[in-house]
């Protein structure tokens, strides 16, 4: 009854496409990008189903923090052994990555900045502070996350639940306000990147912890118990999903991010989906880090008017797809060597 590892990694699949959907058509600006098909008053459709794709990032904290709870519930002995195993393999991934689209990417296609100056290499290959492609920022805060993961899971074991999200949400709604709202600067290098970093971590950790708090209470299963016993159950998953994207669509706003993301992770997985559906979920899911780190060098950084030069939004993204899948093939590929030659 509770979420399988098979429902996980097919959440991530949406993740990793509800992100591109948002970076590609979350624009009001769309004229010179793409030619709508659907308009909805003065925008497009597309506008608004991207805007609710910013829950991806969301979808991908709880995925996090229900899964590393699962580990640490039963394996707490070999649990912060297995997390520096997981920090390392995305490290090599992410170097890899760096290796392919700054050094040899950037070399080859004249880029100026990439790799640019040796203090931004540094800092980037670290993770201290990614640089070269803007959706890197949530790299230190997943190391971060992952870092922190066995505290926090044994705080959300020990402690009450609801006091736990209570002390979330406030950290949450400080991260935001810090992060998007009315951010303080002290005009101090160091300070100011404690700042921010505090920020990205406080808006990521409220679904983060959500998915352990599942995990502890079962909560998925309770709902799943109840909704099952309805008749017509898809079609009222199907309508309450549908009736996010519209409130979604009159609160234009990355705060409910959250919020609409945990119920959709609800939603999408209590439907019952068909075998194919699934499998291409779970697809997307396996390849979603590497399409993670690398989407925005194709739609943004290099090769912006080819991506968007089948102009219709449907083969946009068909394209963006097709075009980052041989890359991610080639990014496991290469770490299949890495982690070889680690083995030895």
């Amino acid at each position: 009854m509770e979420l399988s590892k098979q429902n996980v990694e097919e959440t991530k699949g949406v993740a990793i496409l509800f992100m591109l959907l948002l970076h590609l058509f979350c624009t009001k600006s769309y004229e010179s990008l793409f030619q709508p098909i659907i308009y909805v008053g003065k925008y497009p459709l597309i506008y608004y189903l991207a805007l609710f794709g910013d829950c991806c990032v969301a979808l991908y904290c709880f995925c996090s923090g229900y899964g590393l709870m699962y580990n640490y519930k039963n394996d707490k002995t070999n649990y912060s052994k297995k997390n520096r195993k997981r920090i390392l393999n995305l490290y090599i991934k992410y170097w890899i990555t760096i290796v392919l689209f700054v050094l040899i990417g950037g070399v080859l296609l004249n880029k100026p900045g990439y790799p640019g100056s040796i203090n931004k290499f540094l800092l980037t290959i670290t993770g201290i502070s990614p640089a070269y492609n803007g959706a890197w920022w949530f790299f230190t805060t997943y190391i971060l996350l992952v870092a922190f993961s066995k505290q926090i899971n044994e705080i959300i074991l020990k402690r009450s639940s609801l006091l736990i999200v209570f002390l979330s949400l406030i950290f949450y709604v400080l991260g935001y306000v810090q992060r998007i709202k009315v951010p303080i600067v002290l005009n101090n290098v160091y300070l100011d990147y404690l700042l921010r970093q505090l920020a990205l971590f406080g808006t990521s950790q409220l679904p983060f912890i959500l998915g352990g708090i599942f995990q502890k209470e079962k909560i998925y299963s309770k709902i799943n118990k109840k909704i099952s016993k309805l008749k017509y159950k898809d079609i009222l998953l199907g309508l309450i999903i549908a009736g996010l994207i519209i409130v979604h669509s009159f609160i234009e706003t990355l705060f409910i991010a959250v919020f609409t993301g945990i119920i959709f992770i609800v939603c999408f997985n209590l439907i019952e989906k068909k075998n194919y559906i699934s499998r291409f979920f779970r697809y997307m899911g396996k390849h979603s880090t590497n399409l993670w780190l690398i989407h925005m060098f194709f739609y943004m950084i290099y090769f912006k008017s080819l991506v968007y030069s089948p102009k219709y939004p449907i083969l946009i993204y068909i394209w963006l797809i097709l075009i980052c899948l041989p890359f991610s093939y080639l990014i496991n590929y290469l770490e299949s060597k890495v982690l070889n030659v680690k083995r030895r």
